[in-house]
């Protein structure tokens, strides 16, 4: 449901609203996700001279990525053209889209192709989706874990309200956005961050040499868990990454809550936060994403009561660097004006 959620809410950010509606692409779009998942995993353990042909093989036979192809491959070449009609100083249609925005993010000296259009805005779909609903997941999970912040939560966003979320542009409910950040913190999607393969040998600051080639990557989840970085940090606290000047008494007080970062931070954060990468190279998306974590988050905690149908259930599992979280770990939903 949160997949579905997630994936019908980013199509008409992508896509335009022509193809959000259309129900089959909508299908591929949502098993494209999964099917790019074992088709990557497949293809890692395989040895380098065979993993490109059997990578192609499964693609082609799962079929889903072939079906977003052939729905986007026209879209792209209009819009090429419509681009060269531009230049001549004809009229032509704005897009608001993602796909114009890859479109115009290609280099000028060699103008991506509608070819390579198309297979980098199916790379950025599968990570807006996978990642945002996965992280979105596990908060979820964390809500119910942790029911004592459902009240100050849902007090901040009602008072709030969504044309002030609107207006902040998705910056607005800073108890969600710590909240959050501390079910990314304990619960991150990926293990390593910010992968980087060595051209030329160098030294790290304690003597690790790094020669061409060779791998290196950031560890989010081991830095997540460090005490040097995180007071307590096998506890969760919601409202850690909260400036404490916005909580009253009466949030402050919430049982196993209390611990601060010395520096308050949001979500969007890439100085004290791995998960979105590095530097210049940090997801350009991260600000989307979040508003949309958020008001999806948001509309559960306004319109439910939520619990875990088994609390003692396996909630995630975890594959090389990859956690993931358990299909059959069921949610019950009962809506608040039937309690």
């Amino acid at each position: 449901m949160v997949i579905e959620a997630i994936a019908l809410t980013n199509a008409a950010a992508f896509f335009g609203k022509d193809l959000a509606c259309n129900k089959e692409f909508m299908s591929a779009a949502m098993n494209f996700i999964e099917q790019t998942l074992i088709t990557a995993e497949v293809v890692r353990v395989l040895p380098s001279a065979i993993a490109p042909f059997i990578g192609n093989l499964l693609a082609k036979k799962l079929g889903a990525g072939k079906i977003l192809y052939d729905s986007l491959i026209p879209i792209a070449e209009e819009r090429l053209e419509e681009k060269a009609r531009k230049r001549l100083g004809q009229t032509v249609p704005e897009h608001h889209d993602c796909v114009q925005w890859v479109m115009e993010c290609s280099p000028r000296s060699k103008p991506w192709s509608a070819d390579r259009i198309v297979h980098e805005l199916m790379a950025l779909w599968f990570g807006s989706v996978h990642i945002t609903s996965t992280t979105a997941c596990f908060a979820l999970h964390h809500l119910c874990i942790h029911s004592e912040y459902i009240e100050p939560l849902r007090n901040e966003i009602e008072s709030t309200g969504w044309a002030n979320f609107d207006k902040s542009g998705g910056k607005a409910f800073p108890l969600l956005d710590s909240f959050m950040k501390e079910s990314a913190r304990v619960n991150p999607v990926e293990s390593v961050s910010s992968r980087r393969m060595a051209l030329k040998p160098f030294e790290l600051s304690d003597g690790s040499r790094i020669e061409p080639g060779e791998w290196i990557c950031t560890a989010p989840r081991g830095m997540m868990a460090d005490a040097r970085y995180y007071a307590d940090p096998q506890k969760f606290q919601g409202f850690r990454f909260v400036d404490p000047n916005l909580l009253d008494k009466k949030v402050s007080g919430i049982s196993g809550d209390g611990v601060s970062q010395e520096t308050p931070s949001k979500f969007t954060d890439i100085t004290d936060w791995q998960l979105w990468g590095t530097g210049r190279s940090a997801c350009p998306g991260r600000f989307y994403a979040t508003a949309v974590m958020k008001t999806l988050l948001a509309l559960f905690i306004t319109k439910y009561d939520m619990q875990l149908e088994d609390p003692k259930a396996a909630r995630y599992f975890a594959w090389r660097t990859f956690v993931y979280p358990f299909a059959s770990t069921k949610v019950v939903l009962r809506p608040r004006s039937a309690v």
